[in-house]
């Protein structure tokens, strides 16, 4: 087991490949595996106690709980290169369960951003929309579309996001937008990723975004690590969205203050602004 280790840091103000593989299958730095005992993370990954429903809402496909109630948050989803909504599915219900309208671009190249925007127009039109709370707007993607992510935070409407494995190399993605970010970040890496590696895709994000950022990279974890139901990077995820989008103070806990999320064993983490 490798202890944690810590460290002050100042704040900073392909293609083919992926298509097959996915149509086919003030600051601190912790180091990976301070063994806490239990993962505080554990609950989260559990489905939420909403039943969910989803349907096709012009070319967004979107997951909902069954019952959408009056301030609910929106979380806009850009699927990886040759991936649908369908490919993520599990994981986007289960956000879903925990009181999330997610609405995933029905595109397989998101890495404009451009596409996860068009979503909050098409759910403020449906018939739902009047209760969704579009000053509390997540937005999330992975691989392409988690550059996607990135590209889409330029816009002022997006209240936090939390890109997984983002490629940055291109495919729709411009390193200026890094520069250009509104919200806060949970980036997700894993350490195993031969296509979106962390240290040429998401170290320079961490470097460069002028925003908090909480950096949580899995040991072991390699690029399809979140196809179906997001896997490892489920628990904390949905922490996340509790945290920035609900003002959950349990969840920010795990990210900020205690940091309860700081040491978990597998993991690695870095922060800085939380």
């Amino acid at each position: 087991m490798k202890l944690a280790t810590r460290k002050l840091i100042l704040p900073i103000k392909a293609a083919t490949a992926l298509s097959l593989l996915l149509i086919s299958g003030a600051t601190l730095a912790v180091g990976s595996g301070g063994d806490t005992g239990s993962d505080p993370t554990s609950g989260y990954a559990a489905s939420g106690s909403l039943s969910t429903t989803s349907s096709t809402e012009g070319n967004c496909t979107v997951y909902r709980p069954g019952s959408v109630t009056e301030g609910t948050p929106l979380i806009l989803w850009g699927n990886g290169t040759g991936g649908s909504p369908s490919t993520y599915a599990e994981g986007l219900e289960h956000w879903a369960s925990w009181g999330f309208v997610v609405a995933a671009a029905n595109t397989a190249n998101a890495g404009s951003g451009e596409e996860m925007l068009d979503c909050i127009d098409t759910v403020r039109q449906s018939s739902f929309g009047n209760k969704v709370d579009f000053d509390s707007i997540g937005a999330a993607g992975h691989s392409q579309g988690g550059g996607g992510t990135i590209m889409s935070a330029r816009d002022r409407r997006i209240t936090a996001t939390a890109p997984f494995q983002p490629y940055i190399l291109g495919l729709g993605h411009d390193s200026s937008s890094q520069d250009e970010q509104h919200a806060p970040m949970l980036l997700l890496s894993g350490s195993s990723d031969t296509l979106a590696g962390p240290q040429r895709n998401q170290q320079p994000v961490f470097d460069r975004v002028n925003v908090p950022v909480f950096w949580a990279t899995r040991d072991g974890a390699g690029h399809f690590e979140p196809v179906g139901n997001f896997g490892d990077y489920r628990g904390m995820s949905t922490a996340w969205w509790l945290f920035q989008l609900k003002g959950d103070s349990d969840a920010g806990e795990l990210f900020s203050g205690p940091c309860t999320a700081c040491d978990l064993n597998g993991w690695e983490v870095q922060i800085k602004g939380l």
